[in-house]
């Protein structure tokens, strides 16, 4: 009993443990001076094998004891159980560590189901060892094993918090927290540098007063408070040096115990919002100003091309196609800039379909292409972009497979599939497996390589896919997946 109560006392320093030798140690001091045991070994887990961490009365093994192997110990951690020799001179599991060694015992350090390790203590007495001291040594190693498992979740609090305080200090964004009266508690660098003032400074004044509009903090805090949360709150910033910027908020309402806190980022993205702007500007010339004037270039080469002669009207016919190129780039640029702003509406896919075929029967005539049509009465949610994309992929056929035939097919079975198949040259090898990105297009095209990657920009954006695959006899195969209305 008075082992026990010693042993008790000695234990409640492992819970206080900060690293596992503070661990070890204890358990040293228990094994020598309540135990009375003078020969014993702590073994610990690494990998596949048990390594010595503490050895006393027993050399040391001079490497790791492998699991795979033979021991007493070794047994005792596979079958995850205490494991008592009382003569070690017949138990065929026994490699010895000293020659004196006649009864052995060996406890594992278990955590519920996991065996960390074992403590393994020898006699050089036969049967040295009664059920009192099992007892007590496995009491004692439920009580090592919580105070590893104790250290284990410190060290990995700790790394946490200096990964943390590692990202809270270096990030690039502004990182705050606030308590759930918008009070400032902590900020990172970045913010001090974002608005020029120090941390002292922001945690002693109303931080409404970094607002350009006071109200919209009184908005962003109720937001927060009713929704848990707020994102791309879009702010204009009053600066210390009275310079204003613009920054995007996320915030998220925290619990922690009885406590509220606020922890929000900010971008800044006053560069970004005034390469926007500029952006608009030039997208704005290119469309109008150039437009108008490739217009008014288009009409006098025209006028020249129609009075012209000779070598005078090829270079003319050369000129106009360079125009009509540049016309169909701005064009083009003008769609994926009104693209996610032209409005949605209810389309008859197969009506739309069998349109696009007539505008075509005149080219596909001309060509001496043979047009097969198969159409679906279809619903389907949709802009005016979406026939001018599916029209573009049929143009390309017509007029780059050099195809005998095209079909142009549809299947409806819970979402709208349109097949676009071609019995032409098929694509070239390097340009097939970019076929869809910006810029790409075939030697002998004289487009913008705009054209596809338009019409894969459109499918997306109704949420539908195209994708593009060779025939048995070497065409061409579109197909585009669209859901229904």
């Amino acid at each position: 009993m008075l082992k026990i109560i010693l042993l008790y006392q000695l234990s409640s320093k492992l819970p206080l443990a900060n690293s596992l030798d503070d661990i070890y140690d204890t358990v040293e001091e228990a094994l020598k001076k309540i135990l009375k045991l003078n020969s014993f070994a702590i073994l610990m887990k690494k990998g596949n094998e048990l390594v010595a961490v503490r050895t006393y009365g027993i050399k040391k093994p001079n490497s790791p004891l492998k699991l795979d192997g033979k021991g007493i110990t070794v047994a005792s951690f596979n079958e995850k159980k205490t494991i008592y020799s009382p003569d070690v001179t017949k138990d065929e599991r026994y490699v010895e560590s000293n020659p004196n060694t006649r009864s052995e015992l060996a406890v594992p350090i278990k955590f519920g189901n996991e065996v960390l390790g074992i403590i393994n203590v020898e006699s050089a007495e036969y049967n040295a060892f009664n059920e009192e001291d099992t007892t007590i040594l496995e009491i004692f190693a439920s009580m090592v094993a919580a105070a590893i498992k104790n250290v284990e979740y410190k060290e990995k609090l700790a790394s946490s918090e200096r990964k943390y305080r590692s990202m809270f200090e270096n990030a690039v964004e502004g990182i705050y927290r606030i308590d759930i009266n918008g009070k400032l508690l902590e900020v990172n660098p970045s913010l001090e540098k974002l608005f020029g003032y120090s941390e002292e400074e922001l945690k002693k004044m109303d931080l409404s007063h970094l607002y350009k509009n006071p109200e919209m903090r009184k908005n962003f805090i109720k937001e927060v408070k009713e929704k848990g949360f707020v994102k791309n709150y879009e702010v204009e910033y009053v600066r210390k040096d009275g310079k204003t910027i613009i920054g995007n908020e996320f915030a998220i309402l925290v619990k922690e115990g009885d406590k509220e806190y606020i922890d929000g980022i900010i971008h800044d993205i006053t560069e970004l919002k005034k390469a926007i702007k500029e952006s608009e500007f030039y997208n704005s010339l290119l469309r109008h100003d150039i437009a108008n004037k490739l217009q008014i270039i288009y009409g006098y080469l025209d006028i020249i091309y129609e009075e012209a002669e000779g070598e005078t009207k090829e270079m003319a016919e050369l000129a106009l196609n360079a125009a009509k190129s540049a016309m169909e780039l701005i064009e083009n640029v003008r769609k994926l800039s009104k693209l996610k702003t032209k409005e949605k509406r209810v389309i008859n896919m197969g009506k739309t379909m069998e349109g696009i075929m007539h505008e075509y029967e005149k080219e596909l005539k001309d060509r001496g292409i043979r047009a097969i049509y198969n159409g679906k009465d279809v619903e389907i949610y949709a802009n005016d972009f979406l026939k001018e994309a599916i029209s573009n992929i049929i143009w390309n056929a017509i007029v780059h497979s050099k195809a005998s035939q095209i079909k142009v097919w549809m299947e409806s079975n819970g979402e709208t599939k349109i097949f676009i198949e071609d019995n032409g040259i098929g694509i070239p090898d390097e340009i097939k497996d970019k076929i869809f990105e910006m810029g790409v297009k075939g030697k002998e095209s004289s487009g913008s390589g705009l054209g596809l990657y338009l019409a894969k920009k459109i499918v997306e954006e109704h949420k539908g896919k195209i994708e593009v695959s060779d025939t048995k006899n070497g065409g061409t195969l579109f197909k585009i997946t669209l859901p229904n209305q």
